[in-house]
């Protein structure tokens, strides 16, 4: 190959490079992020979801290093946090006006007081009658605790005759290097998907910090299928979910074993450290119910498989 031509291709290599360095990854221009037009009209909320997606730095909006490595001194001008000032979210507090109708910036509630008991007078305290009574009472020996089982939780006594079986799935976590299998707690009451901080932490996930919060994206993938869901994580420092608390019988589980479960371990007790929420909830859930008789739980049909939840009273 002539000298001209493999300096012609360097050439042209150099600048296909340089402009990917710059290409926008939410339009596709040729722009730093902090100068893309349609970046800028989002909300704080929607631009922070589409670093995370994108995979940008949180702290300076570049794209080719995480937040954990960004060397930027930079902080929010607003809150003084360490992300981006467009990524600052505003605080939805208001502030308690008083009973003058003057705002006051504490969100404190009023506490009441106890009333103080009325001081006893000196000649009450000095009374010869009232000290010797006092004397003569005798004093009870003090009580050391006892070492011995701990009382039973509250959970543990209300599900004396019947256990509790919250819905769970296996899901394949991508984290884009390396695929995890892990249990999910599929939960409608939980306002958005959350993950436990040491969980993230062993993922090696991606996370930025909002404020005095971390979040992450994750790729939830099924078992089985081609079913894949793109998801922000809120982490949260502690989500350890134990369900159930006792071992079910086999013969429980195997009045479900005409189904693809979504968890084929659900009878048996584990710790749930992902919570799938009402954030996505409607893109996991499917159509189909079933209840098998009394005494057993229900069974809904997920793209996982069936998560079984409810009551068990049967042995």
């Amino acid at each position: 190959m002539a000298p001209r031509i493999r300096a012609s291709r360097t050439t042209e290599s150099r600048r296909d490079r340089g402009i990917n360095s710059y290409r926008c990854r939410v339009c596709r221009g040729i722009h730093p992020l902090r100068t893309c037009h349609h970046f800028l009209r989002l909300s704080p909320e929607k631009r922070l979801r589409a670093v995370l997606i994108n995979k940008y730095c949180g702290n300076c909006l570049a794209h080719q290093h995480s937040g954990q490595d960004c060397r930027s001194g930079g902080l929010c001008r607003v809150c003084g946090k360490n992300h981006h000032t467009l990524l600052h979210i505003p605080s939805s507090r208001r502030p308690v006006r008083s009973a003058s109708g003057a705002s006051s910036p504490s969100t404190a509630p009023h506490v009441k007081r106890r009333p103080r008991r009325p001081a006893r007078s000196a000649s009450a305290a000095s009374s010869p009658s009232t000290s010797a009574h006092a004397d003569r009472r005798p004093r009870l020996p003090v009580s050391r605790p006892v070492a011995g089982p701990p009382a039973p939780s509250v959970d543990s006594l209300l599900q004396h005759r019947s256990l509790i079986i919250l819905p769970t799935a296996l899901v394949v976590l991508d984290t884009g290097s390396k695929n995890f299998e892990t249990a999910a707690l599929i939960d409608p009451c939980t306002p958005v998907s959350c993950i436990d901080d040491s969980l993230a932490s062993a993922f090696k996930l991606p996370t930025t910090c909002v404020g005095d919060e971390k979040v992450c994206t994750a790729v939830i993938r099924a078992k089985m299928g081609d079913f894949q869901l793109e998801t922000m994580l809120k982490v949260e420092p502690r989500v350890r979910i134990r369900t159930p608390i006792r071992q079910l019988s086999d013969s429980v589980r195997a009045r479900f074993g005409d189904l693809r479960l979504a968890d084929e371990q659900f009878h048996r007790p584990a710790t749930i450290s992902l919570i799938l929420g009402a954030d996505v909830y409607p893109k996991v859930i499917q159509p189909g119910f079933l209840a098998r008789e009394d005494g057993l739980p229900v069974a809904q049909s997920t793209v996982f498989g069936w998560i079984v939840s409810g009551a068990c009273t049967q042995p």
